[in-house]
């Protein structure tokens, strides 16, 4: 009977160790096995993701971006592709279209138009200027705004060429030049809110009095001024491109001089953005953009230091938004061709089908 007792006690014990070692290398499994799945899941989906909705090309068919006027035409230019890659990027097949406010006639506000210039410190009306615009002078700069009446688009030019003041003083610092800039929309209550300052492009320049224009200055001590070049945030994760990449939309030159007269030159072009009215549209392959821009397709934005009888060297294609000067209800995806020697040129993105 003894026996027969510690026959069983000695088979429980066995069992009982024997589960605990099978309980303890399940435990041990779960432990390894749950993160590594979650891992693979994780880096499957990464790899492998859920493709994305067709286009919906909510707006339908839109007008091609117009980019402007160029000096130069990419008919009779030559490229060659010099990528890092030594190929053709593999970009996004769709973007997003997004809507422009434009506004009309009936929003014409001339009084609006008048306390904005006011504000600016042009208090003295000169005139209209055609339907849409008014000019004004500042009778403590003598210099002269451009102003239309319908989204508060502004100019600013100083008469430079009778009065250089600048030329026996140093260019402001970035800082400073950004913070004037700022000061200056802020008392007018026209700093977008869609710029982001740190994109910001600065060019120190310097006056050349024989042919009276501005050079480039080589450093902040040889410079008389600053050119300050704003830009739009980032929209989806693509840049948005003016149409001269020197000068964007809102620009201005500005001296270290105190008051009114810091600004040499400035312009204030800017269409609303609306950012929850979209739609989605298909984009044409990098290889149809390639031989689009060969054969002499694109918008020169920026030939740089090129021959137009060598060929152009391409290092990079990207997409990016074209941020219009004129009054267009489309912000759209454009390709961006960079090369060598400050070398750029546009080229519409969407599928040709769906532009007019």
């Amino acid at each position: 009977m003894k026996n027969n007792q510690m026959s069983q006690l000695t088979q429980t014990a066995y069992y009982a160790r024997k589960f605990i070692k099978l309980s303890l290398i399940g435990l041990l499994a779960i432990i390894i096995l749950v993160p590594s799945v979650k891992a693979f899941g994780k880096y499957w989906r990464k790899t492998h993701p859920e493709p994305p909705a067709p286009p919906n090309a909510a707006f339908g068919k839109i007008p091609s971006p117009k980019f402007g006027s160029s000096s130069y035409t990419a008919e009779g230019l030559s490229f060659q592709l010099q990528t890092a890659e030594g190929n053709l990027p593999n970009l996004d097949t769709q973007a997003r279209v997004y809507f422009i406010t434009i506004l009309d006639s009936k929003f014409f506000d001339e009084e609006k138009t008048r306390r904005k210039a006011d504000s600016l410190g042009f208090s003295q009306e000169i005139g209209k200027i055609g339907a849409t615009r008014i000019a004004f002078t500042s009778p403590q700069t003598n210099a002269t705004l451009k102003m239309d009446i319908i989204h508060n688009n502004f100019e600013i030019s100083y008469p430079y060429q009778n009065d250089p003041f600048f030329i026996n003083q140093s260019g402001p610092g970035q800082s400073q030049a950004l913070k004037n800039v700022q000061n200056i929309l802020d008392q007018a209550e026209m700093w977008p809110e869609d710029i982001d300052s740190q994109k910001t492009q600065f060019i120190l320049l310097k006056y050349n009095q024989a042919n009276q224009k501005f050079v480039i200055a080589n450093s902040l001590s040889e410079s008389q001024l600053i050119k300050v070049n704003l830009r739009r945030t980032d929209l989806d994760n693509l840049p948005i491109m003016p149409p001269n990449p020197d000068e964007s939309n809102i620009s201005f030159i500005v001296s270290s001089s105190p008051g009114g007269s810091k600004v040499i030159f400035g312009k204030h072009i800017q269409y609303p953005i609306n950012y929850e009215k979209w739609g989605t549209y298909p984009i044409k392959s990098s290889v149809t953009a390639w031989e689009e821009l060969r054969s002499g397709q694109g918008f020169i934005a920026k030939l740089g230091n090129n021959s137009p009888k060598s060929p152009i060297i391409i290092r990079n294609i990207y997409l990016a938004y074209f941020d219009p000067e004129t009054p267009q209800s489309f912000l759209q995806p454009i390709f961006v061709f960079e090369g060598y020697n400050d070398f750029l040129a546009y080229l519409p993105a969407l599928d040709p089908s769906y532009l007019e």
